[in-house]
């Protein structure tokens, strides 16, 4: 659970000029913390993060461009440790 206070902290508030943004931020904000639980048996795989952000972000996302451009960026297979593109 993401408390509201935290958000202001934790969100750079230059994103906040993109509309309707701020309900993305919290579900990767929720993401990122089910990604640092303890014990780590219990942090999602890779695969299933990735579903998650998909399903956050949608095609209509205000963010939609920046995190294409991010996925053009050399990756790290998680099955083999191999780097891709």
């Amino acid at each position: 659970v993401v408390r509201e206070e935290w958000t202001a902290e934790v969100f750079d508030l230059e994103l906040m000029r993109y509309k309707n943004i701020e309900e993305e931020m919290v579900g990767m904000l929720q993401i990122a913390m089910v990604c640092v639980s303890v014990p780590p048996e219990q942090r999602p795989k890779m695969s299933h993060v990735v579903k998650m952000i998909e399903e956050i972000r949608g095609e209509q996302s205000p963010m939609h461009e920046s995190f294409d451009s991010l996925s053009q960026s050399p990756s790290v297979s998680e099955d083999t440790g191999t780097t891709s593109h």
